[in-house]
């Protein structure tokens, strides 16, 4: 019986989609139960007016029966990955559904649309399931490289709450990896300016919880987001820990951050907790 549950949000019901490999590989290594979640949304024109209503709701119905229908091609998937899990299907707003999903689950797995992104990076689905999903997120690029996921994870460290979220989250993963690779970039600043904080010694973290990491000074010259990705590929990773949105989403927007760039441009999944 498994004690770690995955969850894996699927925009499209087919074997080549990008988040589906991956989140089947990272389930694999954990030997967690995995639930396969389909949204029907409902269009907001259908509340324009009673007519619209009646209408939308109905074809959202059957659009519902028709993801419920599903669940044997799911379960064929489970079965040739040899995992366990369960279909299940939401009606209304994919962030929302999500973020409920999240409440009971250790993982959840997305894909990001790249080339026809659903919304700004920032305000996407994905995005927005980050800020308020109480489980770390992978975020799967759509072209993302998922041939290994989880064998050799780089942890992006800045000792912020949200890269320590996206550490504690990733625990599990990290004991499973064949090798962990730290980048110890600058420290976060104390929002209120206190200079004797407490300090996390990461390394005897790391040996207490049995991660067998390497450490390495992270000083990029120019913007972090493209150093952190070139520095990924050096070492040739397969999956990035990094925390998400440490700034506000308006400032990444205007001035970009690391969040950003790598939401657009990576080719690693993401591990990320905000």
């Amino acid at each position: 019986m498994s004690d770690f549950d995955v969850l894996i949000h699927l925009r499209r019901c087919a074997s080549d989609v990008a988040a589906l490999r991956a989140g089947f590989k990272l389930a694999a290594r954990l030997d967690a139960h995995v639930s396969g979640l389909q949204v029907v949304g409902i269009a907001p024109a259908a509340f324009t007016s009673p007519e619209a209503v009646a209408l939308q709701v109905r074809e959202a119905d059957d659009l519902y029966r028709e993801a419920q229908a599903k669940a044997p091609w799911w379960h064929e998937q489970l079965q040739a990955h040899g995992l366990d899990g369960e279909w299940q299907v939401a009606q209304g707003d994919t962030v929302e559904a999500l973020c409920h999903a999240s409440r009971w689950n250790d993982l959840l797995v997305l894909e990001r649309p790249t080339l026809n992104p659903d919304a700004p990076t920032g305000w996407g689905v994905v995005s927005r399931t980050v800020f308020g999903a109480s489980a770390p997120i992978v975020v799967v690029p759509e072209t993302a490289r998922v041939d290994h996921v989880g064998e050799h994870v780089v942890v992006a460290w800045n000792e912020s709450r949200e890269a320590a979220l996206a550490l504690r989250g990733a625990l599990p993963l990290l004991r499973r990896a064949n090798r962990v690779s730290v980048l110890v970039g600058e420290p976060t600043a104390s929002p209120f300016g206190l200079r004797y904080l407490p300090r996390l010694d990461l390394r005897g973290w790391c040996e207490r919880h049995r991660i067998d990491a390497t450490f390495e000074i992270f000083r990029p010259e120019h913007e972090p987001g493209p150093a952190l990705l070139e520095a990924a590929h050096r070492l040739d990773a397969d999956l990035i820990v990094m925390g998400a949105w440490g700034h506000s989403r308006i400032s990444e927007l205007v001035l970009g951050g690391s969040t950003r760039h790598l939401f657009q441009h990576s080719d690693l999944p993401l591990l990320v907790a905000h």
